[in-house]
């Protein structure tokens, strides 16, 4: 069953400063033009490490087509804290119901992975956590590679979990390698992350595939469903010992499996 994509639109690095103005303008028309009408679009916006950006950023872009914004270089919970008072009173002069835009903090700097859990609780905006590898290299003086990341990923994993958020991991950038992009996303779904980001629409494709719920899965979901209903809670399938966290986990499958059934309806 495969999952949904968003639209992820950038005021932030891949905008140089002295284009940022047109750009705001070109995603203002996009929105007033309606082509985004009825689909999940975010965007990242300039961070707090640029307060004059972001500022403009969420004066000029915010619109009722818009889900949510993406957030750099966030420190602490008190930056989101600031941001949620910027967007409520742009959402009020726009005549936007409050609350209308999710936030996606994107967790990057060394001071962010330590107070993840305090980020994700700080705003009730907040639906989703993601881990940002790249400037977390930069700033703790790290070789982009496996092992300087995968500490500070599962602690946003884990920050992301324990306050009911998606957990979305980063960019993957060898573009021409559709087959890493894959063993990696499977790796990072089998971890627990919901989905991924990507940058262009052969990954995105091949996200979706990934982080979809295989037939192998549904089909799996419901024989522990069915085992427990007939042997009890502590249930045998294939030799193996199924108990409450098993059935807990099919449950949610199957659940899932529902909605996106009746979202694609």
């Amino acid at each position: 069953m495969p999952r949904s994509a968003t639209l992820l639109l950038d005021l932030e690095d891949s905008i140089a400063a002295e284009h940022k103005a047109r750009q705001r303008t070109r995603i203002r028309q996009l929105f007033q033009s309606g082509v985004l009408q009825g689909r999940k679009t975010i965007l990242r916006i300039n961070g707090p490490d640029n307060p004059t950006e972001m500022r403009t950023d969420i004066a000029s872009c915010l619109h009722p087509d818009l889900s949510g914004l993406l957030l750099p270089m966030i420190s602490c919970a008190n930056d989101i804290v600031e941001i949620e008072q910027i967007v409520t009173v742009s959402e009020q002069m726009l005549g936007l119901e409050k609350g209308h835009t999710a936030f996606v903090p994107l967790i990057e700097r060394p001071g962010a992975v330590l107070r993840a859990s305090e980020i994700a609780a700080a705003s009730d905006r907040n639906v989703a956590l993601s881990f940002g590898h790249v400037d977390y290299c930069l700033e703790v003086g790290a070789e982009i590679c496996e092992e300087s990341v995968e500490i500070p990923r599962q602690m946003t994993l884990m920050a992301a979990k324990a306050h009911q958020l998606t957990a979305i991991s980063s960019v993957f950038p060898d573009l021409d390698n559709l087959d890493a992009f894959e063993q990696h996303n499977q790796r990072m779904k089998s971890l627990g992350f919901d989905g991924c980001f990507t940058l262009n629409p052969r990954q995105m494709h091949k996200a979706l595939e990934v982080f979809s719920y295989s037939e192998e899965e549904i089909e799996h979901s419901k024989r522990v469903i069915e085992a427990v209903e007939m042997q009890g809670s502590i249930a045998k399938l294939d030799g193996k010992m199924i108990g409450p966290p098993m059935l807990k986990r099919a449950l949610k499958i199957m659940a899932d499996t529902q909605e996106e059934s009746r979202e694609a309806a």
